[in-house]
């Protein structure tokens, strides 16, 4: 184990170089921490807007509006990284991305020609990030009994509805935007939500994700802790 972990909610050391399925909680610490992870950094004036309640709100719409148990179960799990590295909004990282690729360069630069484009030093951050999330995906999908990496289409269609989520939660949570999103967020039509965003307190929202994963994950639903039932 290296040393670099984080010290879950039921006590368990979660080793973030090399995560392990055997490390991971979902009823216990996932459900907690995604519940007390609020999107949008808690710029919504109703109150914290949980990942967990994201992640249920869009699997009962995939399921609702497309039937697709196997994307709604994706859809859950898609954000879970995040109980134990936090939601780093898209600005955020890409001005992290920015800050380390000008760091980098600036020191490159000093060795390279100068006809070696700046952009070689561009991304570090953000694949870093990325291997990040991919390898706490992959012991997260392994503790619940799911496929990883995911079927690409399957992927393709988590995202697009992450997106239409993003669409919906906009319009139903935040103030009207001073400058326009990124395009992809201002093209993509709403998620058709059951009814208007109510903001959950986080017991209610790890409630209702450990409720789904019990739903979609019967394999590991008898594996649930009894303080986390």
């Amino acid at each position: 184990m290296s040393d670099i972990w984080i010290q879950t909610t039921t006590g368990r050391a979660l080793d973030l170089m090399v995560p392990a399925a055997d490390t991971i909680d979902l009823f216990g610490d996932v459900a907690e921490a995604l519940a007390r992870v609020p999107r949008f950094g808690g710029h919504v004036a109703a109150g914290p807007y949980s990942v967990a309640q994201h992640c249920v709100l869009g699997a009962d719409c995939i399921e609702r509006e497309t039937g697709s148990v196997a994307v709604a179960r994706a859809f859950l799990l898609h954000d879970a990284h995040e109980a134990y590295c936090g939601d780093i909004m898209t600005p955020v990282a890409r001005a992290l991305e920015a800050r380390v690729a000008d760091m980098v360069w600036a020191q490159l630069s000093r060795f390279l020609p100068a006809s070696v484009p700046e952009t070689t030093a561009d991304g570090l951050f953000r694949h870093a990030l990325h291997n990040l999330k991919s390898d706490l995906d992959q012991a997260i999908h392994q503790a619940a009994g799911h496929p990883w990496p995911l079927d690409p289409t399957i992927r393709r269609k988590v995202g697009e509805w992450d997106l239409a989520m993003l669409a919906a939660e906009r319009r139903q949570l935040l103030t009207k935007a001073p400058k326009p999103w990124h395009a992809s967020v201002e093209d993509m039509a709403p998620a058709r939500l059951k009814s208007r965003i109510q903001v959950w307190p986080w017991p209610k929202a790890a409630d209702e994700w450990r409720d789904r994963l019990r739903k979609y994950f019967p394999n590991i639903a008898a594996k649930a802790r009894p303080s986390a039932a």
